[in-house]
């Protein structure tokens, strides 16, 4: 759809776009809940495929476009030469489900009267197929858990493929946050897509059309944007393992771009990092490494705990090294109390 008319006469939206990469786009959604999901959608021929759907939930009511699909199907993007990213629908929906929290799952039913395949870890199925109102946090914000079948379940390391289209990503899975956390790598655009694993305090590049307050959450300590680990699936010790396999992963690719782009072409592209919220094109190793060594100065008891709060009866800590940290840090304590236990025996008193 070409995009002929004035702004002053297209309807007013709860999403913003910018474009990543040659292929890819980021749709924030400016949600009632104040997640500011990051959705993802890289353009085939045939396909959309989308990394999560938001939140299903405007900030203001006086938007008229508050439906992702609508939003994909019918709004012109001013970086895609004013176009729409999927003309009429005409592409088929391939959903790639990050993780199973509600800021990331609640616009999938939006999509499910379209030919659409859904995407999932399949590292703890259960986690997915039980008690879905209660690990996608639905029930704790008061709203409908999505109905939805997963008609892939992604492996670790493997690539992925639909009717004879070859997509070029590789998954990898990443439990920590939950056990479900699902990572992507696009072998064209050199881009990895991380979801909730880690994410800048705040955004680097400022989205004007935004408040700058995603990821406060109420009755906790100063916590906007921390890496938040919940009660429901957080693990700090899978985590860890989840870090080191990213760092690796990114180092071998890094690698290999040097290998293929240096010189005398010049310095080479690095691996650039996308995630659920704040963050769309960091620099994958180097925010790996320092969320790595945030977290082990963490375990090792080396950052004292900022502040504290109770949620759903369980004790959360707030780790903030200093006012300009890029990072801080939210979880039940007992997760961190586990990993020290882990990584440096016995608790020192």
């Amino acid at each position: 759809m070409a995009f002929t008319e004035d702004l002053e006469s297209l309807p007013t939206t709860s999403f913003i776009s910018r474009r990543v990469n040659e292929s890819t786009f980021l749709v924030i959604e400016d949600d009632g809940y104040g997640e500011q999901p990051y959705i993802y959608i890289k353009i085939y021929e045939e396909y959309l495929l989308l990394t999560d759907t938001g939140c299903n939930n405007p900030r203001s009511i006086a938007s008229s476009l508050t439906s992702l699909r609508q939003y994909l199907e019918t709004y012109p993007v001013p970086q895609n030469r004013n176009r729409c990213l999927n003309p009429s629908g005409k592409k088929a929906y391939v959903i790639i489900c990050s993780h199973c929290h509600y800021d990331h799952i609640l616009g999938i039913p939006q999509f499910l009267s379209a030919n659409t395949t859904i995407i999932a870890s399949d590292f703890d199925k259960a986690f997915l197929l039980n008690d879905l109102d209660e690990h996608s946090l639905c029930k704790y914000v008061e709203v409908a858990t999505p109905k939805y079948k997963i008609a892939q379940w992604a492996r670790h390391m493997n690539y992925f493929s639909l009717s004879g289209t070859a997509f070029r990503i590789q998954f990898l899975q990443t439990p920590g946050h939950t056990p479900d956390s699902l990572a992507w790598y696009d072998l064209d655009e050199h881009h990895l897509f991380v979801g909730d694993s880690f994410y800048e305090r705040k955004r680097s590049k400022p989205i004007p059309e935004l408040p700058d307050d995603a990821g406060q959450v109420p009755g906790l300590p100063a916590t906007q944007a921390a890496i938040i680990f919940p009660e429901e699936g957080g693990n700090w010790i899978q985590y860890m393992a989840s870090l080191d396999m990213l760092l690796s992963f990114v180092l071998h690719r890094n690698m290999e771009l040097r290998r293929q782009y240096g010189l005398p072409h010049g310095p080479p592209p690095r691996v650039k990092v996308g995630c659920g919220h704040l963050t769309y094109e960091g620099d994958a190793e180097n925010m790996i490494i320092e969320v790595r060594r945030l977290f082990e100065r963490i375990i090792a008891g080396k950052i004292p705990v900022k502040g504290s709060g109770k949620k759903r009866g369980v004790i959360h800590d707030f780790w903030l090294e200093s006012d300009k940290s890029k990072y801080s840090v939210m979880a039940p304590r007992h997760l961190a109390v586990e990993a020290r236990k882990h990584f440096h025996g016995a608790l020192k008193h």
